[in-house]
This record gives C-alpha cells, structure tokens and sequence, in this order.
C-alpha cells in the first residue's frame, strides 16, 4: 500500500502535467474534461496547505467575484421557480472551481506546454471538421453545413477565433522561420474553417480581435489599421463568393433582421434574436432587485411576446435569452448583473508582465464577452470550461508575475 501514496512534494507537478491534458481535452472531449477535473480535483484536495490557499485566494478579485456570484445564485433559490431545477442549474459552476486551483497550483513553466496541447487538439478538432465539411466521412451529429465535431457551433466558432490570435502572436514572437511558417499556415487554415461554419458569431469576434490583435501588437497605428483592412475585408470578400455556408448564414441573418426592422416580424433568426434582447431586458426591469431566481428565466416570455404584439416563435423552445448579461440579470437582478460585469473587469485589470499573454488575456477576455452576448456562455459545459481554463490560466499567470516581482524587489 505505501507505494501507492504520492508523495505530497510531487503532487503540484502532477497537477501541472494534468493542466496540460485538460487544455489538450477541451476542444474534443467532454468524458476527458470531466474525468481530469475530477482527478485534479482530489489532488489538490489531497496535497491540503489550505491556509496558504486561502491566503492566496482571499484577496483575488476574479475568486471573490465568482464566489459572490455562486453565493448570490444560491441565495436566489429560495425565490425561484423551482427548487430542484435551480440546484442542478447552480451545481454546474463545479467547472469554475478550476480557476480556483489553477490560482494555487500553476507553474510558470508549464504556460507554454498548455498553449501547444490546446493549439495540437484544436488541430485535431480542425482536421475532423475538414474531413466532414468534405464529406470523407460523418462524425456524431455534424453535418456538411455545421462541420463542428466537438462543440456547438457558435462556441467552436468563437475558439477558433482565439485560436487564431495565439498562431498570431506565435507568429511575431517566434524566432525560428519554421515555426513563423507553421503559425501562418494553421493560422489560414482556422480562418477557412472559421467560414466554411456557421458560426455568425465568431466571425463577428474574428474582426473585433484582428482590429485589436494588431492596434496592440504594433506600435505604428497607421500600419496596424492597415494590415487589420486588408485581413479583415480580403477574408470576408473571399468567404462570400467561396463559401456557400457563410453566404446563405449572411443572407438569412440579413432577412430576419429586414422582416424584425420593417414588418414587425421577430419569427426568424435574426428576429428571434431582437425580441430575446426585448424581452428580457423588460423581465429584467420588472424583477430589478432580486430578478426571478435560477430558474426557468423563460416562463413569462410568451406573457410580455403578447402584451407588446410581438409576433415571435413559441419562447418556451428556448432554454434562456442567449445572452449571459440578460440572463443573470434576469435571474439574480441588478446584483448579478454587477457581479458578471464585476467578472469580467477583473479579468480585464490582470497585471501580466509578458506581452504575449497581456494580449492574450485581452483576446480571450473581448471573444467569451462577444460569445456571451449571443449564448448563455457560463452554463453551456464547453463554454464553462473555455472560460475556466483560460481565465484561470491568465489569472494564474499575473500572480505568479506578481510573486517574481516581489522576490525581485
């Protein structure tokens, strides 16, 4: 039995090494991030040192704001609909409790083999999408027009995009010329991929994190618009006469958004999408202080649908709002609406050292706010674990700046 036990020195090590395989999971298996996070889970568990932990933990705005939020959420239950829909709905940020351990456990070192298991795994995910676009052979659900093997096709089309940032920033600060090559070459073949699907969503994302990607990685702002251009309208030029998804993806946007705007008619995607916003904002103003609790947010939609004479679909199809702020603050009112912006700002004011992270951490921060606007992103598994591992690993990343700071100083 006494070779079983791990010896307690070692486990951070073996938490790292599990790190590496949960950004490796991520893009491509579900079983695999649940299976890790349970394991990491117990290690850290095992290895204890919890009054350093806290010590750590207490003062971490990103800890504090998640911990109020899942405080709130449960404190909520006593108003809501229903109690055991609430507790399964709030027992699902168990994914956040990574940021938690990536917080204590992370070693610098080990930053760079997570990135390359992400980028090696978003390649195989890539590879599958490819293979089923061109129909070489069928894979789970995934169909020629929404080729997304792994995840729903607005996330994947969203880490795609931020994929794409982190070939970019490769492809500045590498040195070797092999390497700029690869970057360049993976970084065209996710963009092609990023139009042959149909997520609007991420194409969306794709031209605010260019813009932002090169306005922050080159100090000549003239260039940097320049450069942005010419991406940004080259891609979108050629993914409209090439692409059949992304053409007929525009021209159905474009119709729901004509027959919301001028015949008052909300039945079609881009409709839907308006009365969503709508609607909620108003259930939100009605419920300010304490919202409607976790909860079915949906039940009254069809109520204020046919008091404005809005003519929409059935809303109870719809599982929320898909937007994350008109969701939380429907739920949890105008306190969770604070705490989510509270969330994000956090992220936003990390203190990282290394460039290429400080702008990462930028890039993640604008896509998963962007991707919130159109999903309930903090709910949806792939989206809770998008948010816990590059959240928790930027978190991660300024405290261990800040440590090496202090040891210098």
């Amino acid at each position: 039995m006494g070779g079983l036990i791990i010896d307690k020195q070692e486990i951070n090590k073996y938490i790292n090494y599990l790190f590496i395989a949960y950004a490796f999971s991520f893009p491509v298996s579900k079983a695999a991030v649940s299976l890790l996070e349970f394991v990491i889970f117990i290690l850290w568990v095992y290895k204890g040192e919890w009054n350093y932990r806290y010590h750590l933990l207490k003062d971490n705005p990103l800890i504090l704001s998640l911990s109020a939020l899942i405080i709130l959420s449960l404190i909520s239950v006593f108003w809501a609909s229903s109690l055991g829909y609430a507790l399964d709905y709030i027992s699902k940020y168990y994914h956040f409790l990574m940021i938690f351990i990536f917080y204590t456990a992370l070693e610098k070192k080990y930053v760079t083999n997570i990135l390359t298991a992400f980028l090696m795994s978003m390649l195989l995910s890539e590879l599958l999408s490819y293979g089923i676009y061109f129909e070489l052979f069928q894979f789970k659900n995934a169909t020629v027009h929404m080729p997304t093997p792994f995840m729903h096709h607005v996330t994947y089309s969203v880490v795609l995009v931020f994929t794409s940032t982190i070939l970019l920033s490769n492809i500045f600060s590498h040195e070797e010329l092999k390497s700029k090559i690869l970057s360049i070459l993976f970084f065209i073949t996710i963009v092609i991929n990023l139009f042959i699907n149909g997520g609007r969503t991420g194409q969306i994302v794709f031209i605010v994190l260019i813009a932002t990607f090169f306005l922050m990685r080159i100090k000549d702002k003239l260039k940097a618009i320049l450069i942005a251009t010419i991406i940004i309208v080259s891609t979108f030029f050629i993914a409209y006469n090439f692409s059949n998804n992304f053409n007929q993806r525009v021209h159905q946007l474009e119709k729901g958004f004509n027959k919301a705007i001028y015949e008052k008619d909300y039945t079609d995607q881009g409709g839907m999408r308006i009365s969503m916003i709508m609607i909620g904002t108003q259930t939100f103003f009605d419920n300010f202080v304490l919202g409607t609790g976790i909860g079915n947010v949906m039940k009254d939609a069809n109520h204020y649908s046919t008091v404005n004479n809005y003519k929409t679909r059935d809303m109870n199809m719809f599982a929320d709002f898909h937007n994350v702020f008109i969701n939380i603050s429907v739920q949890l009112g105008i306190f969770g609406l604070l705490i989510i912006l509270s969330i994000f700002y956090s992220i936003f004011t990390l203190k990282i050292k290394t460039r290429e992270y400080f702008i990462l951490n930028r890039m993640f921060l604008i896509a998963f706010v962007l991707y919130s606007c159109t999903h309930n992103s903090i709910h949806v598994m792939n989206g809770m674990v998008f948010f816990a591992l590059f959240a928790g690993l930027f978190n991660a990343i300024a405290r261990l700046d800040k440590e090496e700071a202090s040891v210098l100083s």
